[in-house]
């Protein structure tokens, strides 16, 4: 990982091997962030997407092997049990030029990865919310 911070936030780049929710949580818990925006593209495989069943109030989980082009990841930083957490959205691209699209659970850095996250003024919690199943923000 290679990153500079700018006055609009941090610019990081992920190497080959790097998991990419993992490092960018570590990074983020190094620093002291307590929440913020965070988006990318990138190279990627071993891609773990989920679809939120509200029936069931649980993730479906789909793992894709090979590579794939990370079109787009979109997401947040907030505070989880006191912890940064990051609650990202992606949608990757493979060999065949068709997307695929969902919460992104994991996904290795096969190329490389180029991030943007940035950090926001103040710590935003998560709570369990028993009616959904979900984590979600307290914005009180």
């Amino acid at each position: 990982m290679e990153w500079i911070e700018l006055k609009e936030g941090f610019f990081i780049r992920l190497d080959r091997g790097e998991e990419v929710i993992g490092t960018l949580t570590e990074f983020a818990k190094k620093r002291g962030l307590l929440a913020g925006f965070i988006q990318g593209i990138g190279g990627i495989g071993n891609v773990t997407l989920g679809y939120f069943d509200r029936e069931e109030k649980k993730y479906t989980k789909k793992t894709l092997a090979g590579n794939f082009e990370l079109v787009s990841l979109l997401g947040n930083i907030s505070l989880l049990r006191d912890e940064p957490f990051i609650h990202a959205h992606a949608v990757v691209s493979g060999p065949d030029f068709g997307a695929l699209s969902g919460h992104l659970f994991s996904a290795e850095i096969t190329l490389t990865g180029e991030f943007f996250l940035r950090p926001i003024s103040r710590g935003i919690q998560r709570y369990p919310d028993p009616e959904t199943g979900l984590n979600l923000l307290c914005l009180k």
